[in-house]
């Protein structure tokens, strides 16, 4: 049996960070911490805390024992089951995506993927209202980016309008 190590779980909690594309920041946003706790953690300088361990195995789909001690025979394959798994379908497309090897069954999976996050958005905003929740949803995520990314935004969606 494996033991605890500060210093092996920040090993993990870093390369799963890093094969999903995540900045520390990012990350740290996504489960609602800050990107120098997230440090500390891949560090090996702190340990995190038992609801924490449940927050990032579930982000990252993943068992509490894979996180912990790296035991992954026991690990869930992705599957989406609502709405609630949006930014994890999300994460596992973009690994499709930037995968270094195409196969046929790479793109079979990402079209999967799209399909699931399509059959998500339409159930969403599909309604009268729907443009009305889209407009609320993008002007939440707008008051928690940074100045920089928000200006980056402005410039695509002016960029988009002179094209339609």
């Amino acid at each position: 049996m494996n033991d605890w190590n500060k210093e092996d779980f920040g090993i993990r909690l870093k390369k799963l960070r890093e094969e999903r594309g995540l900045s520390m920041m990012a990350f740290g946003a996504a489960i609602g911490t800050s990107a120098s706790r997230i440090k500390d953690w891949e560090k090996g300088k702190n340990a995190p805390s038992a609801a924490w361990v449940a927050k990032i195995s579930e982000r990252f789909n993943v068992t509490t024992d894979e996180l912990i001690l790296g035991n992954s025979k026991t690990s869930k394959p992705f599957k989406s089951t609502g709405s609630a798994n949006v930014d994890m379908l999300y994460d596992k497309l973009r690994e499709n995506v930037i995968s270094d090897i195409e196969t046929q069954e790479q793109t079979s999976r990402t079209d999967e993927l799209y399909a699931e996050l399509d059959a998500i958005h339409k159930e969403t905003y599909r309604s009268g209202k729907g443009r009305k929740r889209a407009e609320i949803e993008m002007l939440a995520i707008l008051t928690e980016l940074p100045k920089k990314e928000v200006l980056e935004l402005l410039e695509l969606a002016r960029l988009k309008k002179r094209w339609l």
